[in-house]
């Protein structure tokens, strides 16, 4: 059974949270981890990012 972990990235605006949590969350979802990416930005810069929409 595997255990649940948690990462966060949190801090100053503009220094790229979001694209490193974006490129972190990919990597591991590729080596076949679940994922789940939450995001309380109001910008909702992540959600732009996982939907390919333009930021």
């Amino acid at each position: 059974m595997s255990s649940l972990r948690q990462i966060a990235f949190y801090g100053k605006g503009g220094i790229g949270k979001s694209t490193t949590s974006q490129n972190t969350l990919a990597a591991l979802a590729e080596m076949g981890q679940k994922i789940l990416i939450v995001g309380c930005d109001p910008k909702a810069d992540s959600t732009r990012l996982i939907l390919h929409a333009k930021a």
